[in-house]
């Protein structure tokens, strides 16, 4: 079996309950993000575009701290507070992922871990070199 490797960059807020990713040979595992900059600030209080941009700067700091580029991410899931936060969030996926996006799947919840949270992504990432 691959040996299992935390991946905790700096730029990541830090958090002791959990790993920002885990890498398994070729796989990274990205933890699900919400807008916290590097300093551990809510980015985009009630804005859930602004919130989705720092979702995907985090996601994009980890996969890169494991050497991969966000054209290497193969799936991500969104978990949304509201439905109508769903445009907003999909402008900020598609200008992320232009072309070739991974899959994909957006679930609406009744309520995130903290009520200022409106978004939160998790991804699955292909590591090129690996395995």
């Amino acid at each position: 079996m691959p040996e299992r490797k935390p991946i905790v960059p700096s730029g990541i807020a830090p958090n002791a309950a959990l790993s920002p990713g885990v890498q398994v040979g070729d796989l990274l595992f990205i933890s699900g993000n919400v807008a916290y900059d590097a300093r551990g600030n809510l980015v985009g209080a009630g804005n859930c575009e602004a919130q989705s941009r720092q979702v995907m700067a985090n996601i994009r700091t980890i996969a890169q701290a494991a050497g991969a580029t966000m054209q290497d991410v193969v799936k991500i899931t969104c978990f949304l507070t509201s439905a109508a936060n769903f445009p907003a969030y999909n402008k900020v996926r598609s200008e992320t992922f232009p072309s070739s996006p991974p899959a994909s799947s957006t679930v609406i919840v009744a309520a995130l871990v903290r009520p200022e949270y409106l978004v939160e992504v998790e991804a699955v990432v292909r590591v090129p070199g690996r395995g």
